[in-house]
């Protein structure tokens, strides 16, 4: 059978403790340590990670609120726009009808003028068209009434 001796056993004990020992200082030791080195960097990344998802989310914020403002911008550039391109339509209205109804008006007044000047003619040309024919029946007028005063003359 086995011949189990109570010194090797404790010997045994003593070995795998020191043995024991030895391990955790030279083996477990480092083992650990980079364990630990590696979680710490594991954990610092996905602080990192967070951190930037964080700045991530407020520069798309800031992002979505500038991107709101534009829009907003631009709407109110189209506005003025509209408004001022319909003020200039409403003046360009306004001076051509203007301009129209002072073209209007001129050109009354100029056939007024021509009709005053026009009948202004007629008239002088019908007087002195009534003077000549004053004139012939005076002269056929004198005419008859020395033919008539010569006949009663020589009637007499």
């Amino acid at each position: 059978m086995l011949n189990i001796d109570p010194y090797t056993i404790l010997f045994t004990l003593i070995n795998l403790l020191i043995l024991f020992v030895a391990m955790k200082k030279v083996l477990f030791k480092p083992i650990n340590d980079i364990l630990e080195s590696r979680a710490k960097t594991v954990q610092d990344n996905l602080e990192q990670a967070q951190r930037q998802r964080e700045e991530a989310q407020a520069l798309k914020a800031q992002y979505e609120e500038q991107m709101a403002q534009s829009r907003q911008q631009a709407a109110q550039l189209l506005s003025q726009a509209k408004t001022q391109s319909q003020e200039v339509y409403q003046k360009t209205v306004s001076d051509a009808q203007a301009e129209a109804k002072k073209l209007m008006t001129a050109g009354a007044e100029r056939n007024r003028h021509d009709r005053e000047v026009m009948l202004k003619s007629v008239r002088e040309e019908v007087a002195s068209l009534v003077v000549e024919a004053a004139a012939k029946v005076a002269e056929q007028s004198d005419t008859a009434i020395d033919d008539f005063l010569q006949e009663e003359r020589e009637t007499k």
